[in-house]
């Protein structure tokens, strides 16, 4: 689809548009005006009341301003107006300061150390035979049908369950959760569902909460209620910020890469001959390609905190950066020919796909356990799936999302 060089990305109607970003438009923009400034929307305006977008940004669409300014929050924080793109009233940049994303970097830092021991590799070593386990299961479910809905039928149930089990929440409520966290994700179009999704996230979060002050046990909500910072307990705030963080980045980074994953083999059917012939060999290289091709997050922002320059480019303070992966993941000064899908790239790991810097997506690891595994099943027991309708992607300015894709294949003996 040809783009007008103006296009505001401020648009959710964009990527289901498109079928995912609009990598032309990068890369005319990366060529031309890689600094580029992306005016406020005419039309756009978010559904929540804290919320507006009333304020353009400066999108980036090389590799190396994007690493840069990610590592950089002296000079470009996610804290002075928060990591997401909207212009937020002094509540709604409050409750985004109480994430994880949006801390000053010094808390950041203290909470990280008190979060990261379920991220270990040591602790996931002990995990991933669960994980397996549950992948097969996953699998299982289908294989014998024929056909199912990919996305929410295998996609989404491995990473539901995983973080069901690391935050100590009973099996008789992931069906809850797998919904809201779904509908919190489904940020530009939250009028299409029953109450407030982050609300009532906020609300079981804190019911957990009380659950593990009274019954300790090795869960993550329970090492965040009895464990302290510098001395001091958790805020609530930030305890109810960080359930949320984890019920949607969960759901949107392993969900969006495994459907991702299977769109991109039935489209280069050369390269999945070639993973088929060894998947052992292939897989972990297939998934990194597949993340830096189609990135599940399309952005995050950071705000000047003082007049600057990126490039040639100049900066003033408290203009809002759009850190753009999809267009620093085909940057033609790292990867070469980028718009070739080649799962035996040399260097797709380098991908900014989970971040850079201190804020890295703290479930990376964990999010290529589950998606080797869940994709080793699904290549090997259903291997001839072909798409039965064209993929549904999300309305979205956040998400490079499939949310529905149903395929077909012969069923499993």
């Amino acid at each position: 689809m040809t783009l007008d060089f103006n296009t505001n990305l401020a648009d959710p109607d964009l990527i289901p548009r498109c079928g995912g970003p609009p990598h032309a438009l990068f890369a005319a923009w990366r060529e031309r005006d890689p600094v580029h400034w992306n005016p406020p929307s005419e039309t756009y305006q978010p559904p929540q009341p804290t919320r507006s977008l009333t304020k353009g940004f400066w999108v980036l669409t090389r590799y190396q301003d994007v690493f840069d300014i990610s590592r950089n929050q002296d000079l470009f924080s996610s804290f002075t107006g928060g990591p997401i793109i909207w212009d937020e009233n002094e509540e709604g940049l409050t409750q985004q300061r109480a994430g994880m994303m949006g801390m000053e970097q010094a808390k950041h830092v203290q909470i990280k150390r008190l979060v990261m021991p379920p991220f270990a590799p040591k602790a996931l070593d002990g995990f991933e035979p669960e994980i397996e386990k549950v992948a097969i299961e996953i699998v299982d479910a289908v294989a014998r049908r024929g056909a199912c809905e990919f996305v929410f039928d295998v996609a989404s149930r491995l990473p539901v369950y995983t973080f069901c089990k690391l935050m100590g929440i009973p099996e008789s409520d992931r069906d809850l959760i797998f919904k809201l966290g779904n509908a919190a994700a489904d940020v530009d179009n939250e009028a299409a569902y029953e109450g407030d999704p982050v609300g009532q996230l906020i609300g079981y979060a804190l019911k957990l909460a009380e659950d593990k002050r009274a019954s300790p046990d090795a869960s993550m909500m329970s090492m965040l209620v009895h464990g302290d910072v510098d001395g001091d307990k958790l805020p609530a705030e930030e305890l109810c910020m960080f359930f949320v963080l984890m019920s949607i980045a969960g759901h949107e980074t392993t969900r969006g890469t495994a459907a991702h994953f299977m769109r991109l083999m039935v489209e280069h059917p050369d390269q999945y001959a070639l993973l088929r012939s060894d998947p052992d060999r292939y897989l972990p290289n297939a998934i990194e390609e597949v993340l830096r091709f189609s990135p599940p997050v399309i952005k995050f922002r950071r705000t000047a905190t003082r007049d600057t320059m990126i490039g040639e480019q100049a900066v003033k303070a408290m203009d809002k950066i759009y850190l753009s992966y999809p267009a620093a993941n085909r940057d033609p000064a790292v990867f070469p020919d980028p718009d070739r899908f080649d799962i035996t790239r040399d260097n797709a790991s380098r991908h900014l796909s989970f971040g850079t810097g201190p804020h890295v997506c703290l479930g990376a690891r964990l999010a290529r356990i589950q998606l080797k595994h869940l994709l080793k099943q699904v290549v090997t027991r259903i291997p001839d799936f072909r798409l039965a309708d064209k993929p549904e992607f999300l309305r979205t300015i956040w998400f490079n999302a499939i949310i529905k894709m149903p395929l077909t294949f012969t069923p499993e003996a």
